[in-house]
C-alpha cells in the first residue's frame, strides 16, 4: 500500500512541477525523479512512460495501456460507452493486453489510490479461449475486487456471443510478494516487462503455456529495488538524447543560417 508516498514541499514544487522529459504522449517532471529515488508510491505517469518504452518494437499483438485507460474504462457507466472508448484499441483481436489497475474510489482526487495491480486479457495461451489473469503483489490479492470490476467492463468485449461470456474468467496469477508498502508500481512495471520479454522470446506464440514461470524466476525484492535506478538511468540518458539531438539541430540551422 502507499504508506511510502511523497510529498514535495511548498518551497519546492515549482522546482517539483518542472518538466524534464517527454517521451511519446507522456511528459515527466522533475517531482517524478525523486519518486524513483524512494521510498515512494508509484505515480500514473511513471507507469504510462514505461508502458510506452515497453511498447515499441513490440507489434500489434501485444498492446500496452496507460493507467488512464483502464481507470476510465472502469467508471463508464454503460457497455455503450465502454464499447466507444474501447473500439479503436481492439482488445479482441489482440494477443495480449497489459492494463493497470488503481483503486482510487474518487476519479476527482488526481494520484488518488494506494495500491497497483496489473490485469492481462489473455487471448494467447488458453486453450479454451480468452481469460483474465491478475497480477497482485500483496498477498489475500486485496485488488482483485476493482481489477473483477474491469474485466466485468471489457468481458462483453472479448465475447460476442452473450452466452459465452460468463466463460472469461479472471484467475490470480502467481505472483512475487512485495516486501514493503511502496513497490507495488514497480512490482507493476516488473511483470510487463517480463511478460514482454517472455513474448518477444517466441514463448507466446503457442497456445498452452503461460508467462508465470518468467514472472516468478525474474521478479522479486532485489529486482524491483534494482528497477528504480535502472528507470532513473533510462530517463536520464532518454534526456541526455533529447539534448544533443537538439544541439545538433540547432547547429544545423545555424550552419544553414550563416551560409544563406
Amino acid at each position: 500500500m502507499a504508506t511510502g508516498s511523497c510529498s514535495t514541499s511548498a518551497g519546492g514544487k515549482k522546482k517539483g512541477e518542472e518538466r524534464v522529459l517527454s517521451h511519446g504522449d507522456v511528459v515527466l517532471i522533475r517531482s517524478d525523479l525523486a519518486i524513483l529515488r524512494g521510498p515512494c508510491f508509484i505515480n500514473d505517469r511513471i507507469i504510462a512512460f514505461y508502458f510506452a518504452h515497453l511498447s515499441a518494437g513490440l507489434g500489434d499483438d501485444l498492446l500496452l495501456l496507460p493507467p488512464s485507460i483502464p481507470y476510465l474504462l472502469s467508471k463508464l457507466p454503460d457497455l455503450a460507452s465502454v464499447a466507444a472508448v474501447a473500439e479503436p484499441l481492439r482488445l479482441a483481436s489482440r494477443r495480449l493486453v497489459l492494463l493497470p489497475v488503481n483503486d482510487n474510489p474518487d476519479a476527482a482526487v488526481a494520484e488518488g489510490g494506494s495500491h497497483w495491480t496489473l490485469l492481462v486479457i489473455d487471448n494467447a495461451t488458453s486453450a479454451s479461449g480468452p481469460r483474465f489473469v491478475h497480477h497482485d503483489s500483496i498477498r489475500g490479492a486485496p485488488n482483485l475486487p476493482v481489477a473483477s470490476r474491469l474485466a466485468d467492463a471489457l468481458r462483453p468485449l472479448l465475447q460476442s456471443d452473450w452466452r459465452r461470456r460468463a466463460t472469461v474468467p479472471v484467475v490470480e496469477g502467481p505472483t512475487p510478494r512485495q516486501t514493503n508498502g511502496y513497490d507495488c508500481g514497480v512490482y507493476v512495471m516488473a511483470i510487463a516487462r517480463t511478460i514482454c520479454g517472455w513474448w518477444k522470446n517466441g514463448h507466446g506464440r503457442l497456445r498452452g503455456g503461460d508467462w508465470f514461470e518468467a514472472v516468478g524466476r525474474e521478479v522479486n525484492a532485489d529486482s524491483v529495488k534494482a528497477m528504480r535506478s535502472e528507470l532513473l538511468q533510462l530517463i536520464n540518458t532518454l534526456i541526455q538524447d533529447k539534448a544533443k539531438a537538439s544541439s545538433t539541430t540547432s547547429e544545423g540551422n545555424n550552419k544553414t543560417s550563416n551560409t544563406g
